[in-house]
């Protein structure tokens, strides 16, 4: 990289709601911000905003609590026996996924990632959300539309915020990508480039509130390739 990063912030952003058209509302508010995108030019997205136009929504009082859920709840007990329920889901039940340290709870997910609560976060007392099913697909979708927007290849990166059991706080990290290399090698060395775009990102994304689901990162020099997936880093 011989030049600096400009993340620009995607202001304005509508609040979505479930079956909204995401890449539309995307593409017409960087319109709405007369935002000039390059080629090779990075998208980042909140997952939640991904989440609510998948409907990926879950109403606790459906969800069936097995005896693996409950025997976490003694474990865990600020976590509702549903909300458990929903961890291990993410696992596919392998309850062998679930790490536990103090009040801390992860999983490792199915996409491959150890996430804070499985990825999943609750809404109020009756409902919580997931993660986007297929996160890689979610960012395909997205650069692809901005392709046909733009006339530029976009890399998308789908991030999430997560914690850490041995520090407060949260970061954000890349759940799922379209177009851009998830490592980055140089020499001897490998770095997971995709979650430092992630943490770059969330520096202007903030957290819960902020309004600003979406950035833009220009500067950074890769080599687009449509055919590269989250998965590639394991």
């Amino acid at each position: 990289m011989d030049k600096s990063l400009v993340i620009t912030p995607i202001l304005n952003f509508p609040i979505l709601k479930t079956g909204d058209d995401l890449t539309n509302i995307i593409v017409s508010t960087i319109k709405a911000n007369n935002i000039q995108i390059e080629e090779n030019g990075i998208l980042c997205v909140a997952s939640k905003t991904v989440s609510v136009a998948e409907n990926r929504f879950v109403k606790l009082d459906n969800v069936k609590v097995s005896d693996s859920a409950r025997q976490l709840h003694e474990k865990v007990p600020r976590k509702s026996p549903q909300v458990l329920q929903l961890i291990l889901d993410q696992t596919g039940n392998d309850e062998a996924s679930i790490r536990i340290s103090g009040d801390w709870i992860g999983a490792k997910t199915h996409i491959g990632r150890v996430l804070t609560s499985g990825g999943v976060d609750k809404v109020d007392e009756k409902t919580a959300i997931l993660l986007p099913e297929n996160p890689d697909r979610s960012a395909e979708i997205i650069g692809k539309a901005m392709l046909q927007a733009f006339e530029v290849n976009v890399g998308v990166i789908i991030t999430d915020s997560d914690g850490r059991e041995d520090i407060a706080g949260a970061t954000q990290l890349c759940i799922g990508l379209y177009g851009i290399r998830p490592i980055r090698k140089k020499d001897d060395t490998e770095e997971t480039i995709c979650d430092m775009l992630a943490a770059a990102a969330g520096l202007v994304m903030g957290q819960r509130g902020t309004n600003i689901p979406a950035v833009i990162i220009h500067g950074y020099e890769y080599d687009f390739d449509k055919n590269v997936r989250l998965q590639d880093a394991y």
